[in-house]
């Protein structure tokens, strides 16, 4: 099992990215919540719930930051619906929140075991931000992090450039990028890639288990969202990406590129810039700062046939 630190902003895809984790293998050692998808107190209870669903009850949920480091707050409750998790109308977790704050739990985590845990962040990067200003040994302690985040090369989501993760709190994202440690950017670049085929959205829609069940009616307000941009009824799957090769990196195959993060322009603030020219030899060492692997290729079908199974098809 990979031991995981969840960094979330729970709406849809982050309820994916949980039910998918807890079917194949990962072990939740802590989930922290920030702002993004809704306000950080929603997304704090939507995990709780989604925890629940799986039978995870023992894992803890930390509310982290409840807006981003320089800019004001914004949230998108017209992808996720209201409630963040489509309107669905599932009840709410009664269980309690931790009560350490969510930087602060990373960071005593981390520092209880060092070199072990994995840290997947699939919200605006700004607990993890907060997290390295806290503890600057923070990179050696973490094993590797995953984020969903960035758009290298490719058009944003939230702006003409931006990527929403990324785009919500950019000096927070750079903090991210200028740690030296072993960072996996899993950007707009291939998750746009990740949209289920009719045979899979058929699947997915005959499941039977209460938690695929509970995930597939969440997921129509998001499949509305992404119908008419996809051209069919379907969506793509951005945050379990994340999680896929948190626990499982031969998913895919990587690339080493510079990246940083735009903190001024005007209609670039928050877009992730990667040296994707070709001028000069990648790098080699992904421990140096401001580096980091960018999916190359991604064995689309496998990821699909997890993402299914984990909910019971």
């Amino acid at each position: 099992m990979t031991e995981i630190i969840f960094d979330c902003d729970t709406g849809v895809d982050d309820a994916m990215a949980i039910m998918y984790g807890a079917g194949n293998g990962a072990q939740f050692v802590a989930c922290t919540v920030t702002h993004g998808n809704v306000p950080v107190h929603v997304g704090a209870r939507n995990t709780l719930t989604i925890l629940d669903a799986v039978g995870l009850t023992d894992v803890p949920v930390h509310q982290g930051a409840a807006r981003p480091m320089a800019q004001p707050l914004l949230t998108a409750e017209f992808v996720h619906g209201h409630d963040g998790l489509g309107d669905a109308g599932h009840p709410p977790s009664s269980r309690e929140l931790a009560g350490t704050l969510a930087a602060a739990e990373i960071v005593r985590l981390a520092r209880s075991r060092p070199g072990e845990l994995t840290l997947v962040a699939v919200g605006p990067l700004t607990n993890i931000g907060l997290a390295l200003l806290l503890e600057p040994e923070l990179p050696r302690l973490i094993r590797r992090v995953v984020v969903m985040g960035g758009a290298a090369g490719v058009p944003g989501n939230a702006s003409e450039t931006g990527e929403a993760n990324i785009w919500h709190d950019p000096e927070a994202a750079q903090l991210v990028l200028d740690a030296p440690w072993d960072l996996v950017l899993v950007g707009l670049e291939i998750t746009m890639s990740t949209a289920m085929p009719p045979e899979v959205v058929a699947r997915l829609e005959a499941v039977d288990t209460p938690h695929g069940r509970m995930l597939w009616q969440s997921m129509q307000h998001y499949i509305d969202v992404y119908e008419p941009l996809v051209g069919m009824r379907t969506c793509v799957l951005h945050d379990p990406l994340a999680m896929a090769l948190a626990l499982d990196p031969d998913l895919a195959t990587y690339r080493l590129v510079r990246a940083s993060v735009e903190l001024r322009g005007e209609k670039t603030r928050g877009q992730v810039v990667a040296d994707l020219r070709g001028y000069e030899a990648d790098p080699v060492d992904p421990l140096e700062p401001c580096v980091v692997r960018l999916v190359d290729t991604l064995d689309l079908p496998a990821f699909h046939e997890k993402f299914l199974r984990a909910l019971g098809a």
